[in-house]
């Protein structure tokens, strides 16, 4: 068992390149496109208050094995943004097969 599947997901990671003449930080992005990720749907939420109108979703993805997750990677899946909602965690070997990584992800709309 390998996780491997056929959505490409597009990492968008914003790194430090400096600082500007006040002192402050720099910074620019890169995409990372994975071509082998599968998602599960996960909940949907909407808001009590009328007042609010927004819908939070959230789904899990896993990602082939390597793949690299750092803290403030926002994820471009289906021509959506999405927000890394906790730690990645390298799913265990299975039979000697290094499997993958599996991060959960959000994205508020509205």
């Amino acid at each position: 068992m390998i996780i491997r599947g056929d959505e490409p997901v597009i990492i968008i990671r914003r790194t430090q390149t400096g600082t500007n003449a006040h002192g402050n930080p720099t910074y620019s992005t890169s995409e990372i496109l994975v071509r082998d990720a599968l998602f599960a749907v996960g909940s949907t939420t909407e808001p009590a208050d009328v007042a609010r109108d927004h819908i939070d979703s959230r789904v899990t993805l896993y990602l082939p094995h390597g793949t690299v997750i750092q803290d403030g990677d926002v994820f471009e899946i289906r021509g959506s943004r999405w927000e890394k909602d906790g730690d990645a965690l390298d799913y265990p070997t299975v039979n000697g097969f290094e499997v993958g990584v599996v991060v959960n992800v959000k994205r508020r709309r509205g």
